[in-house]
């Protein structure tokens, strides 16, 4: 037998098995990552989405809309409707930012998308912009009441409710010193969310121009004007109108129509205004609804006998436009539909030409041996029928070939919302370049020198809108502002049928 060597006497070394792969280097590593992407994936699947919509703008509110203030980076909405106006602005203001002139801003403030129970449309809106940018390209493009400073263009949208607001106002705020921002425009509606952004703003020393609003809880209010006429003159033109329309029936009578739905002061002003306006012995008992419950129609069904009863010539529609096809559509079966009868409404019912209640409006009309009228703030036709009442200049912008009807072809003017819009940014532009003066170069415009101009812009120095003369009161109202009567036809064409004011008689513009 062969003897054991030495070697074949060593004891053996351990046997270690191999490791599991989860704890080899390379294992480790491949874990690693793995629970990286699996941590990523619980974060960003976990955190908030983000707020940011962009510069300026974040999500806020319940209903998580973009709000705040834009150089026209961001459009406020997913739809095409704002983007190509939107887009002129921002070419617009990258010129006058680059170009060796001096500048200050003039913020263009409304809501920018309709909500469900909301008053304004997606046409209104987009036709509002529309109007305010043509005020500034021309003010820059065509140095309309001087040349200097330029005038940059920027948006906001407050949203609907409180927290948007705030949101909104307080980027104005923070951006005012580095955007040279001396002016806020358009405003919105007449509402008491309105009233508060009007405080504030004015409150912070910036001028404020309303470019629609009429409601006459809103002056006055130092440092805000308006370039529409308030509710008190609108109800005066129509009290006017029907009394001539009637004048062979000096006892007809007006059923006044209500709504007494809470925070909206344009419709509480309008009808306590044409209480004044029309003679009390052939104002009925009023008919009252409230747009913020539910149950409108029927509410207004129950009320037909009683207005039967009462055989008003007329009817005087004090709500917004967007309740009128909930009204209308009973007034249509009413038991005494043998006599013709005029419902004459605010200018909001220019709204109702582009809502979704526009083929039940059209239908009521036909069946319901029925005229709609109401108290514009503006209609291209006005100008046909009263032109001496307007400056062919001032309007020129929207006639054939003219600035507004070459970029927006394909646009109308019907609902007077881009000529009211336009008229409002006219007013900033004007008092800014009125208050360039030897003490005050175009570099140094503020707030301040803008507010002490707006008491001047009255007679001499009035300014000629497309809308008509804007000789301002000492409360920043236009005094004896044009009004053009307007009739929604069966056939939904929108025309206006005469031209009015608050005397009946309104300013010659030349």
């Amino acid at each position: 037998m062969t003897p054991l060597s030495s070697n074949d006497l060593t004891e053996p070394e351990p046997w270690d098995p191999p490791k599991p792969w989860w704890l080899r280097r390379t294992g480790i590593t491949a874990m690693a990552a793995a629970l990286a992407l699996v941590g990523t994936g619980l974060y960003f699947g976990l955190r908030p989405a983000s707020t940011s919509c962009g510069d300026g703008v974040a999500r806020r509110g319940a209903d998580h809309e973009c709000v705040g203030l834009t150089d026209g980076s961001h459009d406020f909405t997913f739809s095409p409707d704002l983007k190509t106006v939107i887009g002129k602005i921002a070419t617009e203001d990258h010129a006058v930012t680059t170009g060796s002139t001096p500048w200050v801003s003039v913020v263009y403030l409304l809501p920018m998308v309709p909500s469900a129970d909301g008053t304004s449309t997606a046409d209104s809106i987009r036709h509002e912009i529309e109007g305010a940018y043509i005020a500034q390209y021309l003010a820059n493009q065509r140095n309309t009441n001087g040349d200097a400073p330029k005038i940059r263009l920027l948006l906001a949208n407050p949203g609907y409710d409180k927290e948007q607001r705030d949101y909104a106002l307080a980027q104005i705020e923070a951006h005012r010193a580095r955007d040279r921002i001396v002016a806020v425009a358009g405003l919105g509606t007449s509402t008491t969310n309105t009233r508060d952004t009007i405080d504030r703003i004015t409150g912070d020393g910036l001028a404020a121009f309303g470019s629609v609003i009429t409601a006459d809880g809103l002056t006055p209010t130092h440092g805000l004007v308006r370039v529409a006429p308030p509710n008190s003159d609108e109800a005066a033109a129509a009290a006017a109108f029907l009394q001539s329309y009637f004048k062979d029936q000096p006892a007809a009578k007006v059923q006044l129509v209500r709504d007494a739905v809470q925070g909206d002061l344009y419709s509480g002003s309008l009808a306590d205004q044409f209480t004044k306006s029309y003679h009390a012995q052939l104002l009925p008992h009023d008919m009252v609804f409230d747009s913020g419950e539910k149950d409108v129609s029927t509410n207004f069904a129950n009320q037909m006998a009683g207005l039967c009863q009462n055989r008003p010539a007329a009817v005087f529609f004090a709500g917004r436009g967007i309740d009128l096809p909930q009204f209308l559509g009973p007034l249509s079966q009413r038991q005494c539909v043998d006599q013709q009868l005029i419902v004459i409404a605010g200018d909001d019912a220019s709204q109702v030409t582009q809502s979704a209640g526009r083929d039940e409006v059209e239908k009521a009309l036909r069946l319901g041996n029925i005229r709609l009228l109401y108290t514009g703030l503006a209609h291209p036709d006005a100008w046909k029928l009263a032109p001496r009442v307007f400056s062919p200049a001032a309007i020129e912008p929207f006639t054939a070939g003219g600035e507004y009807t070459r970029q927006f072809a394909n646009e109308e003017l019907f609902d007077g919302q881009a000529i009211m819009g336009h008229d409002g940014v006219l007013a900033a532009v004007v008092a800014i370049r009125a208050a360039v003066s030897a003490s005050t170069p175009p570099d140094q415009v503020t707030g301040s020198s803008v507010i002490q101009m707006l008491t001047a812009l009255y007679g001499p120095t009035a300014i000629e809108g497309a809308s008509g003369l804007i000789s301002l009161d000492n409360d920043g109202n236009p005094m004896n502002k044009a009004i053009p009567i307007v009739e929604f036809k069966p056939n939904g064409q929108v025309v206006a049928v005469d031209v009015s004011s608050s005397t009946g008689r309104p300013p010659q513009a030349q």
